[in-house]
């Protein structure tokens, strides 16, 4: 093998060494993100499982004060007695569990349309507005500290907002280019936004 031979071969290496690196930084960049906004659901879980336990505490008093029946003076009654305070008991604990169902359900309802006014518009939004009204390519952490700067009350960082900037690139929304381990992102101007899915709600919790 000649000298030329030689450094050529090594080139190859190199660049393909390089690609490999840079691939497996954006993965290990992609899984912290899901990592992050798996423990952001975990967090909001814990909080409804505990405001849940208090509701049921609460239930639970006013179950336990529910009066005993009286007892008949007849012997037929007196029979008849154990009955009537086993039904008494079964339709106060129907009514006890739907009264908790209720108030679950109100308290998750009241709380979900909170945290949506709260949150404003979705991260995919903000991101996609952002890169409309630049004239250049944007990196995932220029995005990431323009928003932050934007929206000091939102929880934005440089994983989450590559993550939800990839998904704008599987929907076509938004063009990535990558030169060398850097990676750019540019808004299309004439897509139509997509319908709002799942995971995008959870992302959007997130933020």
């Amino acid at each position: 093998m000649t000298a030329q031979e030689n450094t050529t071969l090594k080139a190859a290496y190199a660049g393909r060494v390089a690609a490999d690196l840079a691939e497996n930084a954006a993965e290990q960049d992609r899984i912290r993100a899901e990592i992050d906004t798996l423990q952001v659901q975990l967090a909001t879980l814990e909080t409804d499982h505990a405001l849940l336990e208090s509701v049921s505490a609460a239930l639970g008093d006013a179950t336990g004060a529910v009066p005993a029946p009286r007892r008949a003076a007849k012997k037929t009654a007196d029979a008849v007695a154990p009955k009537k305070a086993g039904a008494k008991k079964e339709a106060a604990k129907k009514r006890t569990t739907v009264a908790a169902k209720k108030a679950a359900a109100t308290t998750g309802g009241a709380k979900a349309a909170n945290t949506a006014a709260d949150k404003g518009p979705a991260l995919t939004e903000l991101i996609h507005a952002h890169l409309s009204s630049q004239s250049e390519p944007r990196t995932a952490r220029e995005i990431a500290k323009a928003l932050a700067d934007a929206n000091p009350s939102r929880n934005v960082n440089d994983n989450l907002v590559r993550t939800t900037t990839e998904r704008l690139v599987a929907r076509s929304r938004v063009e990535r280019v990558k030169q060398g381990s850097t990676v750019y992102y540019t808004a299309k101007t004439d897509a139509a936004p997509a319908a709002s899915e799942p995971a995008e709600k959870a992302t959007a919790a997130a933020s």
